[in-house]
């Protein structure tokens, strides 16, 4: 077993004690959740500041959360998911072609944010159907990245262009197989009762690397290399028995 299935499997295990302890404990104020979605890769490598959804791949996650109040929880989250891109597949700008670098990399994350609900519905007694918030927190990545070079079209690059010299640098440079980043994100949740919820969310990493995608002196080198995510998925609220009479919404 490599250094990342290790560290894997090691996120997962650390998971799967936070979900065992919430089970022996008091089950109150906790909810549980899987979603699925895509992962967007925004870098270098794309033709757009919001990156490109040419083979994209799915993304699956899973989280427990625990109600802070009617407004705040706190959330730990386990990701699953790939990013990559081909710039051959570019006709626009041309030169892409030409360069023709190209990523993939499985990403494996673990974090946690503090979600805000906006209305402070955090609680089985007092809900709407839908519910905005937002959520912020830090986490890690672990990568695999492959990087491929090998057909770049060399003569219709000056050899003191920056996709030449600049290829000499990042060939030697160590891609990151373990990435901080801090997680911000939007959702939307729709109670379909008191403890079953739908969701949708959107979240953008700010990462801390300009060689997620293997490539950061031949490329752009003035800014890092970040993804984003698109899910939408199922949520179940583990309330205890403690139960009063419920609140009505005039």
């Amino acid at each position: 077993m490599n250094s990342i299935q290790t560290i894997r499997v090691a996120a997962a295990t650390i998971f799967a004690f936070i979900v065992v302890t919430i089970s022996a404990q008091n089950k109150n104020n906790y909810e549980i959740g899987i979603n699925a979605g895509t992962l967007i890769y925004q870098g270098d490598l794309t033709n757009s500041v919001f990156g490109t959804y040419k083979g994209i791949k799915p993304a699956i996650g899973v989280f427990v959360s625990k109600n802070l109040d009617p407004y705040f929880s706190w959330r730990i989250n386990l990701l699953y998911g790939k990013i990559g891109v081909d710039e051959s597949q570019f006709t626009n700008p041309s030169w892409k072609q030409l360069r023709n670098f190209k990523f993939t990399t499985s990403v494996t994350e673990l974090s946690t944010v503090l979600v805000w609900n906006f209305f402070g519905d955090n609680d089985e007694r007092d809900y709407r159907r839908f519910t905005p918030y937002v959520f912020g927190g830090v986490g890690i990545s672990l990568l695999n990245v492959k990087r491929d070079w090998s057909n770049i079209n060399r003569s219709a690059f000056d050899n003191k262009s920056t996709a030449i010299v600049g290829l000499g640098t990042d060939t030697v440079h160590h891609t990151p197989k373990l990435l901080p980043i801090m997680p911000v994100g939007i959702g939307l949740k729709y109670a379909i009762n008191n403890k079953l919820s739908l969701r949708a969310e959107g979240t953008y990493r700010v990462a801390f690397s300009d060689y997620i995608d293997g490539f950061s002196q031949s490329t752009n080198a003035s800014t890092n290399d970040k993804y984003y995510g698109l899910s939408i998925g199922v949520s179940y609220k583990l309330f205890g028995n403690n139960y009063k009479c419920p609140v009505v919404r005039r």
